[in-house]
């Protein structure tokens, strides 16, 4: 992304604009004083979680403001301070610009990497991890420009146009703006991952979002209008199947809810290392049907998400603990060490020596 230089702001001048709902909740909202209450927003954020005094870097972008700030990991007003569950309301599209970022979505943890992408409506309480080095670009898109957007969809001039709308794209927006015959205040998201087989996919969505940071840095006459069609151009490409992949998950009913708890703690009662047919022997449903529920939940198949919970378990016992890494292969029913080699690699980017190693570094 360009590099700006705009004001930069002290972190103890910032106030950040949020309301608690509760203990355990925050309620992040726009400053309408910022601009127009329809116009989007950026928010650039840089974590160096192994820079105690430039940990986290901030910069704000909307068309009425523009300012820098950068926070050590002891600042008490650092973002890392106020490390809670949130939503918004407004709709969020995080772009990971470079790096690894966990987010915290609901009571699931996802792992996003380089290139990613992830689309909140209002409903979904979320937090990103201030633990892995990322680059990652927030872009706040108020409810009447999503309204406008999603109803300016079927009045395109062009075949080209109305050629790339999304249906899934498209149902999405209008069930979170209750717009659709569904009306109820469901908790969606959609994750894109981006085709690995295609490097000018990335480079493409880079670009674009480029193009949007400059216009609302240095805005002309028309802007308005060439922001709205970067951010159409944005969903169309999004939506192009194969550049990228949608996951779109609901988190759903009580009732699914609950049988994905059920799920979930079946599988950390066995440290990762369970089937789909245990799963159906155990809670007496159909695999599809289970791997079907954690799917929508987590976006992962039962048996991602459980080498997933595996992993995690396995990393806590390097960081804590000083067995062999022979020894926590057994522990967790791993019989081929080379799998679980390269299965904790593929999650975590190095060697489980390595990890253990950055850990006592840490």
């Amino acid at each position: 992304m360009a590099s700006y230089v705009g004001d930069t702001t002290n972190a103890s001048q910032y106030q950040f604009n949020f309301k608690l709902d509760n203990q355990n909740t925050r309620i992040l909202s726009r400053n309408l004083a910022e601009g127009s209450a329809d116009s989007p927003d950026i928010i650039l954020e840089t974590l160096h979680p192994d820079n105690m005094e430039e940990n986290f870097v901030w910069c704000f972008i909307s068309p009425g403001n523009f300012f820098n700030a950068s926070f050590s990991y002891e600042d008490e007003y650092s973002p890392n301070k106020f490390n809670q569950l949130h939503y918004h309301d407004y709709f969020e599209l995080v772009y990971l610009i470079s790096g690894t970022m966990y987010q915290q979505i609901e009571s699931e943890r996802h792992l996003y990497t380089a290139g990613s992408l992830c689309l909140l409506n209002c409903n979904v309480r979320h937090q990103e991890e201030f633990s892995t080095e990322y680059r990652a670009l927030f872009l706040r898109l108020p409810i009447g420009l999503i309204k406008e957007l999603y109803e300016d969809m079927g009045k395109m001039y062009f075949q080209v146009e109305n050629k790339h709308r999304n249906q899934v794209l498209e149902r999405f927006l209008g069930d979170s703006l209750g717009l659709s015959k569904d009306k109820t205040n469901k908790k969606e998201y959609i994750d894109f991952i981006p085709s690995d087989s295609d490097a000018s996919v990335r480079e493409n969505m880079y670009k674009l979002f480029d193009k949007l940071t400059k216009q609302l840095v240095h805005p002309e006459v028309g802007s308005t209008y060439i922001i709205k069609a970067i951010i159409v151009q944005i969903f169309n490409e999004l939506s192009i199947k194969n550049h990228y992949k949608m996951v779109p998950l609901t988190i759903g009913t009580s009732a699914e809810a609950q049988l994905f708890e059920s799920v979930r703690n079946q599988i950390l009662a066995k440290h990762g290392r369970i089937t789909r047919e245990d799963l159906n022997e155990s809670l007496s449903y159909n695999a599809t049907y289970l791997n079907r529920i954690v799917k929508k939940y987590t976006g992962y198949s039962i048996k991602q998400y459980a080498l997933q919970i595996a992993m995690k378990e396995a990393a806590e016992m390097l960081e804590h603990t000083d067995m062999q890494i022979s020894e926590i292969c057994k522990k967790l029913s791993f019989k081929n060490e080379t799998y679980f080699y390269n299965s904790f690699q593929k999650i975590y980017g190095m060697t489980p020596k390595k990890y253990r190693q950055e850990m006592q570094i840490e």
